[in-house]
């Protein structure tokens, strides 16, 4: 009878074995959390360097097609690009459409653009044309991770 009651006290977990394991999970779902984090934040960061664009492209395609019978163009701020008619952007004009940025990309203005000393990228009707530059588009959490829009002066984009 001795020997059955020793074999039931050695059956199961201590609390140490118990807290192990907790710390364990711990440590490992922080380093998949930190990782997911990290990754969410790169995917943002791609998906809005393709929607600008995506949106010089737009600017550039109405432009060449005379839609209106007006030109377009593309106004940055810190945390969104306008599509906007004309040659001049006008914040309180109805046509514009925005594309606002989610709050953890930002295009450092005005160091992250370099677009012919201003804010705006417009097309020129029928050629298409414009002055071309680069436009910076970085994380706000961290401005080593950015991506390099680059506006051709026959008005193609491309990023890096």
């Amino acid at each position: 009878m001795l020997n059955f009651l020793k074999i039931n006290r050695n059956k199961g977990f201590t609390l140490i074995e118990i807290l192990m394991v907790i710390a364990i999970l711990g440590i490992i779902s922080s380093i998949v959390l930190l990782n997911l984090s990290q990754f969410r934040n790169e995917q943002l960061l791609k998906n809005t360097t393709l929607d600008v664009v995506s949106l010089l492209s737009k600017a550039r395609q109405n432009t060449l097609s005379s839609v209106n019978s007006t030109n377009y163009g593309i106004h940055f701020d810190n945390d969104k690009a306008v599509l906007f008619t004309g040659s001049v952007y006008s914040s309180n004009n109805t046509t514009n459409e925005p594309v606002v940025f989610s709050s953890k990309v930002i295009i450092p203005i005005p160091s992250g653009l370099n677009i012919g000393g201003g804010s705006d990228v417009i097309f020129e009707r029928l050629t298409g044309e414009t002055v071309g530059g680069t436009i910076k588009i970085q994380l706000t959490s961290d401005s080593t991770k950015q991506k390099i829009i680059t506006v051709g002066k026959i008005g193609n984009a491309s990023s890096n």
